[in-house]
């Protein structure tokens, strides 16, 4: 399941970064500043019957939550 997580992470990050133009370095920094990488693991269940894009919109409103977008 491992294997699973870390691949739905990589899909999540480069979606992150086309969506808010920015790269991977940068989008990795903030995701672990903010615990995102500990926020997709946790809700893994739930996010791998959603499609990307709910995952994607879920993950950008806990960064903006936290004022970091």
């Amino acid at each position: 399941m491992i294997n699973e997580i870390i691949f739905m992470e990589i899909r999540l990050l480069g979606e992150f970064c086309q969506k808010y133009r920015m790269s991977r370095a940068a989008a990795n920094d903030l995701f672990s500043k903010h615990k995102i990488w500990q926020y997709i693991e946790s809700c893994y269940d739930t996010f791998h019957i959603n499609g990307d894009e709910h995952n994607l919109e879920d993950i950008s409103n806990v960064l903006k939550t936290k004022g970091a977008i």
